[in-house]
Formats: C-alpha cells, sequence, structure tokens
C-alpha cells in the first residue's frame, strides 16, 4: 500500500493534466477545430497521458537512475511517445465518424508526435526530481538518525564515567568513616542511596528543570560535607523567573566537584564555594567560584574527569564550544556555564 505522502503528488500530477487538457481545449477552439473533435482530442490527451504519467512514476520511483536525462531515460520516453501516437489514434478512430480523422487528426500527427515526446520527458524529469528529494531526505534522515545514536553513545558513556568516578570516592569515605564514626558512614549510606536513586534514574539526553538538578546537587554537597566537614562550606545565590529554566542532567555536578577538589586538596582552611544563577529568557548562567591553590592544580593537571566532560556534553546537546568558560585570580577560581534556553 502507497502511502498518502506518496499518492498526493499522483493525484495533484493528474488534476494538472486536466487543467492542461483544458487549455488545449481553449486552443483548439481558437484555431478553429469543430467542437467536438477539439473536446474528442482534449479528452483523449488527457486521459492517455494520465496513465503514462503513472507509469513513468512507477519506473522512476522503482528505477531511480543516478542522472536525470540519460539514453535509458530517452528510449523510454521516445517509446511512451510513440505510444501514446498510437493509443490516441486507435482510439480517436473508434470513436469519430466519417472522415473526422483524416480532416483533423492526421494533418498534425508530426507536431503531436514531437509535442508528447517532449510533454513526456517533462514528465520523467518531473517524477525524477521528485524520487531524487525523497532519496535525499531518507540519506538525510539516515545521518541524523545514526548522528543521534552516536550523541546518545557518547552522553551515555560520560554517564557512565561519571557515576564510579563520584562512587568511588564516597565508598572510600564510607569504609574511612565506618570504623572512627559509624553514623556518620550510617547517614553517608543514607545519603548516598538517595542521591543515587535520583541520577540512576534519569536520561542523560533530556533537559530536566532547573530545580531538579539543584535538588540533586544538594544530595551530593550533603555527601561532601560528612566527607569534610566544617571545611566545606556553599551557598546558592539564584535570582527570580528562574524557575522555567531546563538544564542538562547533572551538568553542575562536574563542576562542584572541580571546585571541591582543587578548593580542599590543596589546603587546610575552610573554603566557601559560591554558586550565582541567573537567567533570562534566552540564556541560563551559572558561575560557580572558590579558592584554589594554584600549585596544587598546576601538580593536579590532567589527572580528572573534570570540565572536560562538561564541554563535550554541552557539545553534543547544542552543538557549541564555547558555553563553558573559566577565569581565576590569585585567589578565586571560577567556572562559567551558559545554558541556551528555548
Amino acid at each position: 500500500m502507497e502511502s498518502r505522502s506518496q499518492l498526493r503528488p499522483r493525484i495533484l500530477f493528474s488534476l494538472e493534466i486536466l487543467l492542461a487538457a483544458g487549455i488545449q481545449f481553449g486552443l483548439l477552439l481558437v484555431n478553429r477545430f469543430p467542437l467536438e473533435v477539439a473536446a474528442k482530442d482534449a479528452a483523449l490527451t488527457s486521459v492517455i497521458m494520465i496513465v503514462l504519467a503513472q507509469v513513468l512514476y512507477l519506473i522512476q520511483h522503482s528505477y531511480h537512475a543516478a542522472k536525470a536525462l540519460n539514453f535509458v531515460s530517452f528510449a523510454i520516453v521516445f517509446a511512451f511517445a510513440a505510444l501514446f501516437q498510437l493509443a490516441f489514434n486507435g482510439s480517436y478512430r473508434l470513436l469519430s465518424s466519417g472522415n473526422e480523422w483524416e480532416m483533423w487528426i492526421l494533418p498534425y500527427e508530426p507536431v503531436r508526435g514531437v509535442m508528447a515526446f517532449f510533454f513526456l520527458l517533462l514528465i520523467s524529469f518531473y517524477w525524477w526530481i521528485r524520487k531524487n528529494e525523497q532519496t535525499q531526505v531518507k540519506i538525510q534522515q539516515q545521518l541524523l538518525d545514526k548522528e543521534r545514536a552516536l550523541t546518545k553513545a557518547e552522553l551515555d558513556n560520560i554517564h557512565q564515567q561519571l557515576q564510579p568516578h563520584f562512587l568511588f570516592n564516597s565508598l572510600n569515605s564510607i569504609g574511612a568513616l565506618a570504623l572512627l564514626e559509624p553514623k556518620e558512614a550510617h547517614r553517608m549510606i543514607q545519603l548516598l542511596s538517595n542521591f543515587l536513586r535520583g541520577t540512576l534514574r534519569k536520561d542523560v539526553q533530556q533537559l530536566l528543570p532547573l530545580e531538579e538538578e539543584l535538588q540533586q546537587l544538594r544530595f551530593y554537597l550533603e555527601i561532601e560535607r560528612v566527607r569534610f566537614g566544617h571545611r566545606l562550606t556553599t551557598e546558592i545565590v539564584q535570582s527570580d523567573h528562574c524557575e522555567d529554566a531546563k538544564l542538562p542532567a547533572l551538568i553542575m555536578q562536574p563542576i562542584i566537584e572541580n571546585a571541591i577538589k582543587y578548593g580542599l586538596y590543596g589546603q587546610v582552611n575552610t573554603i566557601l564555594i559560591s554558586v550565582k544563577i541567573t537567567c533570562d529568557q534566552k540564556l541560563l548562567r551559572i558561575d560557580v567560584s572558590s579558592p584554589y591553590d594554584e600549585q596544587f592544580v598546576a601538580a593536579s593537571a590532567g589527572n580528572g574527569f573534570g570540565l572536560a566532560s562538561i564541554r563535550k556534553r554541552l557539545a553534543l546537546f547544542y552543538g557549541q564550544n564555547d558555553l563553558l568558560s573559566t577565569s581565576k585570580t590569585p585567589e578565586q577560581f571560577t567556572t562559567t556555564l551558559l545554558i541556551p534556553q528555548t
């Protein structure tokens, strides 16, 4: 069964041939053809052309050539033009009476044959263009599906890297706390359970509301506070009108993890990690600032998963490579994340 999208152009093209037959009827009358002769001529021409056009459609649809005009196409059109002449003359002679055919049809046979050939050639060329467009759309859709599959594989791979990276650190901390502070170890297990329950069911290809992402971030920060105690303090400042903002799932966690790693590991003082969120209709901006030890950062460069995963994810999501930037002063390191809003 043909789909509606395939059948519709064939019906429309048949209607266009009928319209052309109407124009032909008018031209024959203008050239002083008898009314009956003009009507028969236009009617037979339109019916035969519609049938031949449908056959040409099936040929182009089933055996689509690489080029629109080639030897095979010309041969088919030439054969169809001859077939048109035979069908038209045979049908007209059956429907006519007296010497109508000899007087009004036979003298114009060469002109009719040439016109039929070029008209059928245009029809064949038209169907070739239609089929070529369909082929190109199909190829583009296949490429798009392949690109989406590769993107999903990339995002799934990033997600799989992210989970064990955080999980191993947490389990090591739980193991250390189990001997020294069993209550804190039990609390951390509960926090980790809540965190994993939220992250494992998330589709990394989907955009999440900002508040949902922040809730998951708070679970993560609670776990880190158990690990580092009073040394870690955080603040999240959010401007108004950001309720409808959306961003990729778990996109903020690597930034905070990066800030903790290079802020806490390199020194013994208490640190403050500040998260500032602003937005408008087109852009969500997240600035994460924290202190850092430049010597420790230089010594640890290239060892973490960190910001590279975010750049890769943003490029896969939005097709842009400039949505993540960093800046620093002698004491503060700031990561800025820009999320387009549609």
